[in-house]
């Protein structure tokens, strides 16, 4: 129920208004403390309860410096926490924003730069940000990083939102479609799971140590062998084939879309190892991909296999977003999208549907291409898009290293990528199992109570035990990171990437994925080998050459931010230092390059780029991809 009369409801931005609401609901407080204020499901509230908690978040908030002319995003869903955060707001002065949770992730990145405002019929561009206090009028088009005003965007968007209509509604047997991907989504969880849990137990069963540690062997292998093929048989019984054109968003085809991609979601998260091997390959085939040999595919998100085509010899890097399905105005268009012979597609890179790159061309870090298409063996970077005249020589490398390998690196490179794709699963498998095996231990001794309050702990331990064997892994097989320079065909590049895939496939998603943003999260970074200051708030996990990031005191790294301290350039691997100074700040989905240093205080806005070898001075405000100097104020 509302907290508030109808006629009241409205808060619109003004200390007048803020008086008389908060007047009214202290009085209700005053008259009727022990009265229900707030009745949101099975949940009630007193208004003596609601008014304590509705405080606690005003005093956060005033501490925090958000007063009167503050806008604050409420990203909630309808709940007892969101009301008492509407009415928290109110009372420390500011103006509350509402933002739908429903809405698409890229939607909402929007939406909550502080301040920013869309009108009504405005369109933002893919790789864009509408930066703080920012008012894009009705029906205006802006683009880009930091956005500016457009003509109008990519003709296809365009079209979308011309023909715009009444929004679709679900219909019946959609809902019922949604619901019953929702159940098959959970089930091929348990049914990736089931042969290797069953492995396990029939191995402690049936056999001794030996057949334990088979077991353990062969878990890693037939784990990654289920999912893919639960993936690969899910996405063909769903969507066999990929329509090109315009389709309606809320559809059966819009549902049947919506399930094959949560499927290889599915895949990038179980089997995140799996990507930047040589496996990848053949991988993306069975999805419907066509790919050209020595084709260098890394964690790809996005994609629509079916009408996908990467040329001989190219190169996507880390969660590049190839084939991307454009989205507006309750439309979606699909589009056959070809990377060329040789191609090179950066990290963070954005190639919506339809793209086309001409052979022996470059995309750079976090760009988004022209939309007329990319000329063969042409360099660009930024979002909008620049054409560099000159790209940097990466040396000369024989072909059999870097482009050509011969049949013996192939085989070697195979057999330690086996061990890369397999290890990080049985690692999980084995703690996950021993783990059960401990408490099924505890139980049979002491009865169930014991184990129910035991299994936190015992939780816990586990998860240490899979970052410490990674801690180990790293440092036995990579050892210490110095910036250096090799070929993509080298074993020193085998050895990163295996002690990379470990981080990322077992010590992620087993414990390090959730300290994300607590103050545990420095020191496992710490263990790994990078240096990390004190009071810093992390909100990523994407380091990889741990030794060379530096992250000063009092520093804020953001959600998603990359602190990318290598690059595979023409198919050679470069790596030095990132730094980031004392109090600096980096806003969300940021990429921060090597050989840099952000300076002491720098405030870096959302999605930006900073460059190979640039400086930051201390104190200043950057923003833009790539980033560039704004003047005062700061970012806030």
């Amino acid at each position: 129920m509302p907290v508030v009369p109808a006629p009241s409801r409205a808060v619109p931005d003004g200390a007048g208004t803020h008086g008389r609401l908060n007047r009214f609901f202290e009085d209700a407080c005053d008259r009727t403390p022990s009265a229900c204020g707030l009745e949101c499901g099975s949940r009630r509230l007193t208004y003596a309860e609601l008014d304590a908690r509705a405080n606690q978040v005003a005093r956060r908030l005033r501490g925090a410096g958000i007063g009167r002319h503050s806008r604050v995003a409420l990203l909630l869903p309808r709940s007892v926490e969101m009301y008492v955060c509407l009415l928290g707001v109110c009372k420390s002065g500011a103006a509350f924003v509402p933002v739908d949770p429903a809405a698409p992730p890229g939607r909402v990145s929007f939406i909550l730069e502080p301040g920013a405002c869309l009108g009504a019929g405005s369109a933002l561009g893919e790789q864009s940000v509408a930066g703080p206090d920012e008012a894009v009028p009705a029906g205006a088009r802006r683009a880009g990083s930091p956005a500016r005003p457009v003509a109008a965007l990519d003709p296809l968007v365009e079209t979308m939102l011309r023909t715009r209509t009444a929004t679709d509604h679900w219909r019946p047997r959609q809902l019922a479609a949604v619901v019953l991907g929702l159940t098959a989504l959970e089930a091929a969880v348990f049914v990736m799971v089931l042969p290797s849990a069953g492995l396990f137990w029939w191995a402690a069963s049936h056999g001794g140590t030996a057949a334990v540690l088979a077991a353990l062997v062969l878990s890693g292998p037939l784990f990654v062998a289920t999912v893919c093929l639960v993936v690969a048989a899910g996405k063909r019984a769903v969507l066999p084939r990929t329509p090109v054109g315009i389709h309606p968003a809320r559809s059966g085809l819009g549902v049947r879309k919506w399930i094959a991609d949560k499927l290889l979601e599915h895949s990038l998260f179980f089997t995140n190892s799996l990507y930047a091997t040589l496996y990848t390959a053949p991988w993306l085939r069975l999805l419907g991909a066509r790919v050209g040999r020595y084709a260098e595919v890394s964690t790809a998100a996005h994609i629509d296999p079916a009408l996908l085509t990467l040329g001989e010899g190219s190169f996507v890097a880390d969660m590049a977003g190839v084939g991307i399905a454009t989205f507006a105005a309750d439309r979606m268009a699909l589009r056959p999208t070809e990377i060329g012979s040789r191609a090179f597609v950066g990290n963070a890179a954005l190639l919506p549907a339809g793209t086309r790159l001409g052979p022996g061309s470059l995309i750079g870090v976090g760009t988004l291409p022209p939309r007329d298409g990319v000329p063969p063996g042409s360099t660009w970077l930024g979002s909008p898009a620049l054409r560099l005249p000159v790209r940097q020589d990466s040396g000369a490398y024989p072909e059999e290293r870097t482009f050509r390998p011969t049949r013996k690196a192939v085989l070697g490179r195979l057999a330690i990528e086996f061990f890369r794709v397999t290890v990080p699963a049985s690692v999980i498998a084995a703690t996950a199992f021993l783990y059960l095996l401990a408490l099924a231990g505890i139980a049979r001794r002491t009865g169930p109570l014991v184990p129910l309050l035991l299994s936190p702990l015992l939780a816990a331990g586990s998860v240490l035990a899979v970052i410490g064997y990674c801690v180990l892994a790293k440092w036995v097989v990579a050892g210490r990171y110095r910036p250096r320079v090799e070929p993509l065909w080298s074993l020193f590049v085998r050895r990163t990437e295996f002690a990379t895939g470990l981080f990322e496939a077992a010590a992620v998603p087993a414990g390090v994925g959730v300290l994300v943003g607590t103050p545990f999260l420095p020191p496992v970074l710490r263990w790994f080998g990078a240096r990390i200051g004190r009071r810093t708030w992390i909100g990523t996990t994407y380091l990889t050459e741990f030794d060379l990031v530096q992250v000063g005191d009092d520093a804020a790294v953001g959600m998603h931010v990359s602190l990318q301290s290598h690059l595979f350039e023409d198919r050679v691997m470069k790596m030095s230092t990132v730094a980031v100074g004392p109090g600096a700040s980096i806003g969300a989905r940021t990429v921060v390059l090597y050989d840099t240093q952000i300076g002491a205080g720098v405030r870096l806005g959302a999605l930006s780029l900073v460059m190979k070898g640039e400086r930051l001075t201390p104190g200043t405000s950057w923003h833009g991809l790539p980033a560039e100097g704004l003047a005062a104020p700061a970012l806030r």
